[in-house]
C-alpha cells in the first residue's frame, strides 16, 4: 500500500482521516499481529468492505477472502464510515464469540451489526460448507466506550479501538489521548511499524 504526504497530512492538527491512512494502519495491526507471538491473530477488513456487504451482501464480497479462511483468526476489525463523515469501527471477535460497534459520538448501528453476523453465516457455508451458529454470540452497539469532544478526532478513535483491542489491551484511552495518538500513527506509517503500548 501506498502513503503520500498528503494522506499523512490528514493525522495533524484536527483533520479527518482519510481511508488511505484508515487501510495502512488496519494493515500495520494486522502485520503486528503476525510478528508478535503472543497476540491474538488479526485479520482486518478495508474500508470498501462494508459498503460493498450492505449494498451487495455477501456475493459482493465473497470474492475478497478467495484465499483466506477468516474463521482461522481470533480477531477481525472492520473500519465503517458513515454517511461519509464520520469513522467508526466494528470488530469480529471469533474467540471471544462477539461483535461489537464501537461509535465515539454514542449511536447505534445495528445495520452493520445484523449485516457483519450474516456475513459470517454465508462466509461459513460459501467457504466451509457448514452452518455457523451466533446464537450464543453476543452482537452490540458498545454504550461505554470513550467518546471525543470534538468533530474531528473519529478517525483516530476509531483506528485506537482496534489497536488497542487487537493486543487485548483495555480500551482506557480518552479525548485527551488523541494529539499524542495522531503523533504516535504517523510515526507508525511512516516507519511501517508499530510502537507497542
Amino acid at each position: 500500500m501506498n502513503i503520500t504526504r498528503n494522506d499523512l497530512n490528514t493525522l495533524d492538527g484536527l483533520n479527518w482521516l482519510n481511508d488511505e491512512v484508515i487501510n495502512y494502519y488496519m494493515e500495520l495491526i494486522k502485520e503486528r499481529s503476525q510478528l508478535i507471538e503472543y497476540l491474538p491473530k488479526v485479520h482486518v477488513m478495508n474500508t470498501f468492505f462494508i459498503p460493498k456487504l450492505l449494498s451487495q451482501g455477501h456475493s459482493g464480497v465473497k470474492r475478497w477472502t478467495r484465499k483466506i479462511d477468516i474463521f482461522s483468526y481470533d480477531i477481525i476489525p472492520v473500519p465503517v464510515h458513515v454517511g461519509g463523515v464520520h469513522w467508526c469501527m466494528s470488530i469480529i471477535h471469533l474467540r471471544d464469540k462477539t461483535i461489537r460497534y464501537y461509535d465515539s459520538m454514542g449511536h447505534p448501528n445495528y445495520a452493520v451489526l445484523d449485516a457483519l453476523e450474516k456475513y459470517l453465516k454465508e462466509e461459513s457455508l460459501d467457504k466451509k460448507k457448514v452452518e455457523f451458529d451466533t446464537s450464543e454470540w453476543k452482537i452490540e452497539c458498545v454504550r461505554d466506550c470513550p467518546q471525543q469532544r470534538n468533530g474531528s478526532d473519529c478517525g483516530v478513535f476509531s483506528c485506537m479501538f482496534a489497536e488497542f483491542i487487537s493486543r487485548d489491551s483495555k480500551v482506557t484511552f480518552d479525548q485527551q489521548h488523541m494529539q499524542y495518538f495522531r503523533r504516535k500513527m504517523v510515526v507508525e506509517i511512516a516507519t511501517g511499524k508499530m510502537i507497542l503500548g
